[in-house]
């Protein structure tokens, strides 16, 4: 359904439709302007220039026209639409890192305000999803680089932030609008709220868990929209993306045991995210795997996990060598992937950091799809482990 309600009642996170002319001329007070409102300030500022009234879609309706938006674009994603000019790396990721920081403060905050019992800021939320569009349409790859070298010391915020911000980048890659992205955003840095109500104890366990130990765990999804119910400005479709982050395509995963055709597709999304960001994170059970391996890994999770297409689409996305990713090349030495190449994806640009005993040397820049000059060509031999360097390795991309 389309309702009509005063200005007083518009909230952020609530999604104003469009309306025909002709009805909005007979109504020189009525807001019309389609979107998501993403801020009390923003409500603010249409009651100072004087609107008084808005047309907003309930979630029932917003839900289904959305969820078949949705559907068609990840069957049918808008690779070669025309898109913004992308901002050079090394001027996009000074502000991607200010982002990346903001969005850290922020997944701490809405963590203890889960914990305590508050209720959630969500406008901050907005913003701060918003921020991290912005850094995607600026140049995805600097998001996914801080995703894999950034160093914070609770993978719970870490965590929260790398699957909004991967989620996201992947969005922007399929061709979602700014509007979806932004509630995407939201969903990822809540997804894994409801761990906050489950035992630290069971949640750092380093061994295996017991039965009732892991049954407690698949309870947080449940748990994380009770959290978030305790907020009435929070979408269904975030709450749906909540809960079902862990269906699996083939019916496997929980709560609700559902199979592709029911699971929600920013569910499904989030899922692609949380996957790949666990795998390539250490944890205090397990050792991270390198990128271009949890790609694979992923692969052979489709039809199981994964909806085949997705999976390939994600891996698309990301590349081959994601952003961020440790190399060794066929000279010796060593680099940092940051620029991905979706048309030649064996051939990105890379930061060479490292000479062949890994001691660090002045750095260059080379596209790999750019003629050698005159030495044989540079190629990537495989990627290499960072984790005695993982401290350092963002340093070489933002000193220039």
């Amino acid at each position: 359904m389309i309702k009509k309600i005063p200005i007083e009642e518009l909230k952020p996170g609530m999604e104003v439709v469009r309306v025909a002319d002709d009805l909005w001329h007979h109504l020189p007070y009525l807001y019309a302007e389609p979107g998501i409102i993403e801020s009390e300030e923003e409500v603010a500022r249409l009651r100072e220039l004087g609107y008084r009234e808005t047309f907003v879609a309930t979630d029932e309706a917003a839900g289904k026209t959305d969820e078949a938006h949705l559907e068609q674009l990840l069957a049918e994603p808008r690779l070669d639409r025309e898109r913004p000019v992308r901002t050079p790396f090394g001027e996009a990721i000074s502000s991607a890192m200010v982002t990346y920081e903001d969005a850290m403060a922020h997944a701490m905050q809405i963590v203890q305000d889960a914990k305590l019992g508050r209720k959630m800021d969500f406008a901050t939320s907005l913003e701060t999803a918003s921020a991290i569009v912005e850094s995607a349409v600026s140049n995805p790859d600097t998001l996914v680089c801080l995703a894999k070298l950034s160093e914070f010391d609770d993978y719970t915020y870490t965590h929260c932030i790398n699957v909004a911000a991967i989620s996201v980048v992947f969005g922007e890659y399929i061709g979602m609008s700014r509007e979806e992205l932004v509630l995407l955003g939201v969903a990822g840095m809540m997804h894994d709220l409801g761990k906050t109500t489950v035992p630290a104890r069971i949640i750092n366990k380093p061994g295996p868990l017991t039965r009732p130990e892991r049954d407690e765990v698949r309870r947080h999804p449940e748990y994380g929209c009770d959290i978030l119910q305790r907020n009435s400005d929070i979408p269904a479709k975030v709450l749906r993306a909540v809960m079902h982050h862990h269906e699996r395509h083939n019916g496997s995963g929980y709560p609700a045991g559902m199979t592709r055709k029911d699971i929600p597709a920013f569910a499904r999304i989030l899922s692609l995210a949380d996957v790949y960001d666990a795998l390539t994170s250490d944890r205090c059970y397990k050792n991270a795997i390198l990128p271009n391996k949890a790609l694979g890994i992923m692969y052979g999770m489709r039809d199981q996990d994964f909806d085949p297409t997705e999976v390939q689409l994600f891996i698309k996305c990301l590349g081959i060598f994601p952003a961020g990713s440790f190399v060794r090349l066929n000279t010796g030495e060593y680099a940092l992937v940051f620029e991905t190449n979706s048309r030649e994806p064996l051939n990105p640009k890379i930061r060479i950091i490292m000479d062949r005993e890994m001691k660090p040397i002045r750095t260059r820049d080379v596209d790999l799809t750019a003629p050698d000059g005159g030495d044989g060509p540079i190629e990537i031999l495989e990627c290499a482990d960072p984790s005695a360097y993982r401290k350092n390795l963002m340093n070489y991309l933002t000193a220039r």
